[in-house]
């Protein structure tokens, strides 16, 4: 393989646990701000729920947060993967109307959708908990 720096290729395995650790720390963070501003949450008027209940609020943020720690650990990480996915795709097609309830811009939901997509198709890496087939 030709590269401008062929020293440096012995760390090739370790990218899916440098994407596992943003995709991961990301996901966690967007679930703690959804249990944080649920109060804030709750008063919205969303399309087809109406204003949710303070469960959903708190299952919503548990789901994101639970899905953050199995990619950041490596455990379950295609399912984990496709799960961050749906979480990202539905922050990015959020109409502008909910924008209080995306808490980092769309091109960081853009970024994790791919990341997740990247976990989805490499696995977990060398220090995830998933074990090798």
């Amino acid at each position: 393989m030709l590269s401008l720096i062929p020293q440096i290729l012995w760390l090739a395995p370790l990218s899916s646990t440098i994407l596992r650790l943003g995709a991961g720390l990301t996901l966690i963070y967007v679930g703690y701000v959804v249990m944080v501003r649920r109060g804030e949450y709750i008063n919205l008027q969303l399309p087809i729920i109406g204003h949710p209940a303070r469960w959903m609020l708190w299952v919503s943020g548990i789901v994101v947060t639970i899905d953050g720690f199995a990619i950041l650990l490596g455990y379950g990480t295609q399912v984990a993967a496709i799960v961050g996915m749906v979480i990202a795709l539905k922050h990015i097609v959020l109409p502008k109307r909910y924008e209080s309830l995306r808490p980092l811009p769309r091109s960081t939901y853009a970024l994790l959708f791919l990341m997740c997509a990247a976990l989805l198709l490499t696995g977990a890496g060398p220090f995830g908990l998933d074990l090798p087939l």
